[in-house]
């Protein structure tokens, strides 16, 4: 039977709802109570959330005034426009004086003319390259053993009277000395470089003396070799400027290449007059030690056994010379290196002995000439013999060169010959050429191999012509070798990070991963590379400027190298070239010569707009284009413009294949300033932009102007003014939660959140107390209120800067220490009690916020438990009430029935 569902008794026509609704209003008394209760605790919690925010906040602010480098903040002014500067706080306060000598510039060079630019150039190949031209000026600062050259003025007079002043406070160079002297029109006077001295040469037909003075008391004449010249002569020569050092870093000996000194084998083998032998061991294993200098290596060279060898610098600062200590019993004093090595041909140490004595080969080219065994790709040009000449006059003359060991000993034999000849560096830059200077056409000009040596084929020069100039080709300086870094490669550009791999012919496959491998020399690249165990052999290629791979393993594949998941890795290698076929001791082999020079060939139908098309499509960092003259029968011009600024981009173009010759437009150079005004340090660099010119001060240049620009570092409080104020305002935030938080209205008895909360009392006088206090650091300052801060009435902080900033000119390191002193500082300690109050290890109003949570958890459990015991009790009532009403019911139901029930008397009448 189903229960009845008329919310009012139909028997007692009681309100059934309403009577068990009021009687669990009385039941949910309980519950109501600790609803109540949770409501204020959620409040509590959220304020003490709120307030641990705001206190993180202070904290946070503290913790910043920890940091050291807001007390060293400059502020950085500059007297001129041409030149902004930061600075870090790791320069001094104080005035810098700066030149701006020079921006950088990417250089232009333009082709001679042809008559249309849609005609055929014909067949040929074009070639250019940046950097590794046949000779590199030397710096001045290497001269002098390294002392340099003090830069201020000189003074020339020609044999006719004529003077000028020389102006070298900016010369960075050899050539830049060179330059300026040549340049000048007040003096008839030229300046040339022969070997390791200048030279000044008089043309004014006077008969007076050829004289060079120092000005104003200077002495850069005299660190150039040029002083005291004054001399009834056409010409002078000067002293020898360029020798080497102890202290000579061993990667500048070559030409810059340095040596091949291999870790963990000995170098050199050292055989003795007594028949005893000696190995030389450099980079050391154990003990530990690695030779950077060229003292350093003779150092090394002494200690294999001073009692019979012994190695110094030569007299004439060119070598090094080994002398045999021991007792001559018949053996031969020679040096050679041991497998696998080449250190003693680097060294030039393979030549034979005089007697006890043995000289090294020269260690770096002269002031602008490079040394001859670093040419041919470092191969050399090997043993050099004797070359026949003849001008076209019909002279002729023969010239020993057995004893060249620069380009310069070449140039200068040539020179001295006295035929009207006149060797000079080709104008690709590349090598050599001969002109004639005859003003004849009786004879062709020739140049011919004087010997089996063929000199004159290996120098490039061989030839008979009927012009006045036989163009001289490359010489093939080296300028990679494996001592040189990885970010110097590629003009400067450096190589990717990432990984390739090698393919030999025989289908084998080897990864490089720069990532993993962390290489930082072309060196380790090749060793690299040569460990994969594959049919391959990496080295420097034979125009020494990349690296070579070489496969020997006769496989039917083709050797390949791929950059791996979109990297260049291999790309700037210059690795990912076509191999091209070759043999190797007589054996077919594949090879791919990595060479850093970029060529393009020109089909016989290719004209000049043709061969722009082809430059610009190499992606070289290089841009071509086509200049047009207004007039004129070869009015069309290829314009190539670096892509690399300063003296890294510096462009060698050989356009001798397709006939076009070229001038340099504008000369590739660093930026260049002048440290401590006009006769300052010079600094170079590629960009505009000079970093850590002075420690801690950047500077860019945005002109060049030889007035002096003054750059005035102060110390500056902003930072510290700016990390103060953090903290008040955080401080003052904190301050107004913490009274909305626990105020007390008395007229209507209102009363905040946290009224009487102990932990927010604890808050308050903890944090007062550690904002008061006095604090005993090495510095004089003490507490807040001598810097400006003090609290008012209501207990928030104010602010006067200018006391701050005061304070801060007047004692830096006072206040300095009153923030950061790592035990007893202001930061430190306040740190400290907001770490108690807030920190996330058992502290206040962490704990406060837990247990509150706690609580939390425990008043939704009894809600829970009593919201279930509810709903039951209201079930049961309602059944009960239901139940009574289903009673009553039959009750009346069965009083109905007896009622109606009729007694029948006897005489059958009811009743």
């Amino acid at each position: 039977m189903g229960r009845i569902t008329s919310s009012i008794g139909l028997s007692t026509g009681i309100n059934i709802e309403d009577t068990v609704n009021k009687l669990m209003e009385l039941a949910s008394q309980p519950k109501t109570t600790a609803t109540a209760r949770k409501a204020a605790l959620g409040t509590q919690q959220a304020a003490i959330t709120d307030l641990t925010a705001s206190t993180l906040g202070v904290q946070f602010a503290v913790k910043r005034l920890a940091t050291t480098s807001l007390f060293t903040k400059r502020a950085v002014t500059s007297s001129s426009t041409l030149l902004t500067a930061t600075a870090t706080s790791g320069v001094a306060p104080g005035t810098y004086q700066f030149t701006a000598v020079r921006q950088a510039q990417n250089a232009q060079v333009l082709s001679s003319g042809v008559a249309s630019k849609d005609a055929p150039l014909g067949v040929g190949t074009f070639s250019f390259r940046f950097g590794g031209a046949i000779t590199s000026p030397v710096s001045l600062d290497e001269l002098n053993g390294g002392a340099g050259v003090t830069r201020g003025k000189i003074r020339i007079i020609d044999r006719n009277g004529g003077a000028a002043t020389i102006d070298l406070r900016y010369a960075q160079t050899i050539d830049d000395v060179v330059n300026a002297i040549n340049s000048t029109d007040t003096a008839d006077i030229t300046a040339s470089v022969e070997g390791d001295r200048l030279k000044i040469t008089d043309r004014s037909g006077g008969s007076g003396n050829l004289r060079v003075q120092e000005v104003s008391g200077g002495s850069t004449a005299a660190d150039l070799g040029l002083s005291g010249i004054n001399v009834a002569a056409n010409s002078a020569t000067g002293n020898d400027v360029l020798k080497l050092q102890s202290d000579l870093a061993l990667s500048q000996l070559n030409d810059g290449n340095g040596l091949s000194i291999r870790t963990g084998v000995s170098d050199l083998n050292v055989t003795l007059r007594d028949g005893t032998s000696l190995s030389v061991d450099f980079n050391r294993v154990s003990p530990p030690r690695t030779e950077k200098t060229l003292g350093d290596l003779i150092n090394t060279i002494n200690e294999a056994d001073p009692t019979k060898l012994r190695a110094e610098i030569s007299a004439d600062g060119d070598r090094i010379v080994l002398t045999d200590l021991t007792t001559d019993t018949g053996g031969t004093f020679a040096v050679s290196s041991t497998s696998g090595g080449s250190l003693a041909e680097d060294l030039g140490l393979t030549g034979t002995a005089t007697g006890g004595t043995l000289n090294s080969g020269r260690l770096r080219g002269g002031l602008q000439s490079p040394l001859l065994r670093t040419l041919n790709g470092g191969q050399g040009l090997g043993t050099l013999g004797t070359i026949n000449l003849t001008d076209r006059s019909g002279a002729t003359a023969s010239i020993d060169l057995s004893g060249a060991e620069t380009l310069d000993d070449v140039t200068k034999a040539i020179n001295g010959a006295g035929l009207g000849l006149r060797a000079e560096i080709n104008s690709a830059r590349n090598g050599l050429q001969i002109v004639d200077t005859t003003n004849t056409s009786t004879s062709n000009l020739i140049v011919a191999d004087g010997d089996a040596n063929n000199t004159a084929t290996k120098l490039g020069i061989v030839g008979s012509v009927s012009t006045d100039t036989i163009r001289g080709g490359t010489l093939s300086r080296q300028i990679v070798s494996e001592n040189t870094s990885l970010s110097d490669y590629n003009a400067g550009q450096g190589v990717r990070t990432g990984s390739f791999l090698i393919k030999d012919s025989n289908g084998r496959e080897g990864a490089i991963n720069f990532t993993t491998l962390q290489p930082k020399t072309i060196g380790d690249v090749i060793s690299a590379i040569n460990n994969l165990a594959l049919g391959v052999t990496a080295k420097i290629n034979d125009t020494g400027d990349g690296i070579a791979l070489v496969d020997t393993g006769g496989g039917s594949q083709r050797l390949t190298v791929t950059d791996v998941g979109g990297g260049k890795t291999a790309a700037d290698l210059r690795l990912t070239t076509t191999a091209t076929d070759t043999t190797v001791g007589g054996n077919p082999a594949q090879v791919i010569g990595g060479s850093t020079a970029f060529n393009v060939t020109l089909d016989a139908d290719d004209t000049l707009t043709d061969l722009v098309t082809k430059l610009n499509a190499l992606g070289a960092n290089v841009t071509a284009s086509i200049v047009t003259d207004g007039a004129g029968t070869l009015r069309n011009h290829l314009s190539l413009v670096s892509g690399i600024a300063g003296r890294a981009g510096d462009l060698l173009v050989d356009g001798n294949g397709v006939g076009l010759k070229f001038q340099t437009l504008t000369a590739a150079q660093d930026a260049l300033v002048s440290v401590g005004g006009a006769n300052g340090r010079l600094v170079s660099s590629t960009s505009n932009k000079f970093t850590n010119v002075v420690e801690g001060l950047d500077i860019s240049i945005t002109g060049a102007s030889t007035d002096t620009i003054n750059v005035s570092v102060a110390a500056s409080s902003t930072d510290v003014e700016s990390a103060v104020q953090l903290f008040v305002d955080q401080y003052n935030k904190l301050r107004d939660k913490m009274t909305s938080y626990t105020f007390y209205n008395t007229s209507d008895d209102t009363k905040g959140t946290l009224f009487g909360s102990s932990d927010v009392v604890r808050l308050d006088s903890d944090l007062s107390r550690a904002v008061t206090q006095r604090y005993f650091t090495t510095g004089s300052v003490r507490s807040f209120s001598e810097l400006g801060i003090s609290l008012d009435d209501s207990g928030k902080m104010t602010f006067d800067k200018s006391r701050l900033q005061a304070r801060y000119q007047s004692d830096p390191d006072g206040l300095t220490s009153f923030f950061t002193d790592a035990t007893s500082g202001f930061a430190k300690k306040v740190d400290d009690t907001l770490e108690r109050l807030v920190g996330r290890d058992n502290s206040t109003l962490v704990n406060r916020a837990k247990v509150l949570q706690q609580q939390l958890e425990d008043s939704t459990t009894r809600i829970d438990f009593l919201t279930t015991m509810l709903d039951k009790q209201r079930e049961r009532l309602t059944n009960q009430f239901y139940a009574m009403e289903t009673a009553i019911s039959k009750i009346k139901s069965s009083a109905s029935a007896i009622d109606s029930i009729k007694y029948i008397n006897p005489d059958g009448t009811s009743s």
